[in-house]
């Protein structure tokens, strides 16, 4: 019993490592373990200071100790959310967009749009400025972003983030 605990820990941290700032469900969705195993398992990966955990909104994120600094942490917050990580490969890809681009690329609401570019205006992803009667956004640090897409590739299992990196390094 206690080897077969001890590779559910391995494995969780393993996950954890591969994809850095998944959530809870996440990760109980792709372990397909009971969520009390799952918490009993990040309790004690906690403990042995081997992860962290950071809130994040209505999620709890986590990380392995001392792989990633505080902005790298919020990048990766910010990037496992698909409608965010789709508009920052957006930007990266055609340097600025207006609202309206944005929008019809996305296939969302205008509203919806807007909440997600003020998250990312408020954590300093992407900046606006004005053109005439236009607001255009483009991406803040498009090196920092691209790094991270890039060196996590197989922890996003998106096919856009793919497309993305075959244009990037070109």
């Amino acid at each position: 019993m206690r080897v077969q605990g001890l590779e559910q820990s391995q494995q969780i941290y393993e996950h954890i490592l591969r994809f850095p700032g998944s959530h809870f469900r996440e990760i109980q969705r792709h372990l397909k373990l009971p969520v009390g195993t799952l918490q009993y398992h990040l309790t004690n990966l906690r403990r042995d200071e081997l992860i962290i955990q950071k809130k994040d909104g209505e999620y709890v994120r986590y990380y392995a100790i001392g792989l990633f600094t505080e902005r790298e942490k919020k990048l990766f917050s910010l990037l496992r959310q698909s409608p965010i990580r789709h508009i920052a490969i957006m930007l990266l890809t055609n340097e600025e967009l207006n609202h309206k681009r944005i929008v019809a690329e996305l296939q969302l609401s205008p509203a919806t749009t807007s909440w997600y570019l003020d998250k990312m205006l408020e954590s300093k992803l992407v900046k606006k400025k004005r053109k005439g009667k236009r607001v255009i956004y483009s991406v803040a640090r498009p090196d920092e972003i691209a790094k991270v897409l890039i060196t996590y590739r197989s922890s996003f299992l998106d096919n856009i983030v793919d497309r993305f990196i075959e244009i990037w390094e070109r």
